[in-house]
């Protein structure tokens, strides 16, 4: 009896072998067979692709976007909200701007909070290039809130449009209230009343400063000049040392080339010559070495 079973065993073992080793064989003959490699790319985003990334991306801001204004709108009240939606509108692209449905309503419950909402409904109409309404919102927001810095902020839409006498005039109303404990803070309104003034304005302009203020703001504009000047003189020089040293590599570049083909000529018309091939040699390395350093 225990013969009879080692005999089962040993063909039931067998039998397993047998198809173990049969399914095993086509997987052995799969692995062998070489794959064929994948084509080479560019190694770089195509244009298309770039593309399609961009405008996903551009896709995906203005939902967020979108996504703000609609809680903005829904708490009127809550200042934070709306200053966050409209930052989030200045982001975008002004081609982005009309995707967004419900920016004017944020705006507008913005002006009923005009310290800060002014300055961010200014920022906001100058991102998206109204450069009237802008201006409008700095000048309000310079007025109504006392804001030094939205008077600066009104110097550049105000100009892009052509009224640089409404800016000056905010920024003479601001000048008392600069914070003179602040270091720099004088010199950034003058900044900005040089910003809408030319030579011959920039007097009149700055009437409403003490003289001796402006005979200083002068020397700063005579030192920033000369400093500027010294700048672009260095600038000059350094781009005229990089031309040379290209035109003497260039020309090193040319002379050994010269060189070895005449080394080489030479060197075939030696048709074999040890003493011939070693004149050769030494001419053009003698040639070479009047090349120059490059």
């Amino acid at each position: 009896m225990i013969r009879a079973i080692a005999i089962l065993l040993a063909i039931t073992v067998a039998g397993c072998a047998v198809f173990a080793g049969s399914y095993a064989v086509p997987s052995a003959i799969m692995i062998a067979i070489p794959t064929e490699p994948a084509g080479g790319g560019e190694g770089e985003v195509s244009k298309e692709a770039r593309a399609r990334l961009e405008a996903a991306e551009q896709a995906a801001r203005v939902a967020a976007t979108n996504d703000a204004i609609a809680a903005a709108r829904t708490r009127p009240d809550d200042v934070r909200l709306l200053r966050r939606a409209a930052a989030m509108a200045r982001e975008l692209p002004r081609d982005a701007a009309a995707e967004l449905a419900g920016l004017e309503d944020v705006l507008a419950e913005l002006s009923r909070h005009p310290c800060p909402g002014l300055a961010d409904i200014a920022a906001t109409r100058a991102a998206l290039g109204d450069a009237n309404a802008a201006g409008d919102a700095y000048l309000r927001a310079a007025r109504e809130c006392a804001s030094v810095e939205a008077a600066i902020a009104a110097v550049v839409p105000l100009r892009s449009v052509e009224r640089c006498d409404e800016a000056v005039g905010v920024l003479r109303d601001a000048w008392p209230r600069i914070d003179a404990s602040r270091r720099g803070a004088w010199l950034e309104v003058l900044d900005a009343v040089a910003a809408c003034s030319d030579a011959v304005t920039l007097r009149r302009n700055l009437s409403f400063v003490p003289p001796s203020v402006v005979e200083d703001y002068l020397a700063v504009l005579g030192a920033r000049a000369a400093a500027q000047r010294d700048a672009e003189r260095r600038a000059e020089a350094e781009a005229a040392r990089q031309a040379a040293d290209e035109r003497a590599r260039a020309a090193a570049w040319r002379c050994e080339s010269e060189c070895s083909a005449a080394t080489s000529s030479c060197s075939t018309s030696c048709r074999g010559d040890a003493s011939c091939l070693e004149r050769c040699d030494s001419v053009g390395h003698v040639c070479r070495a009047g090349c120059g350093d490059y």
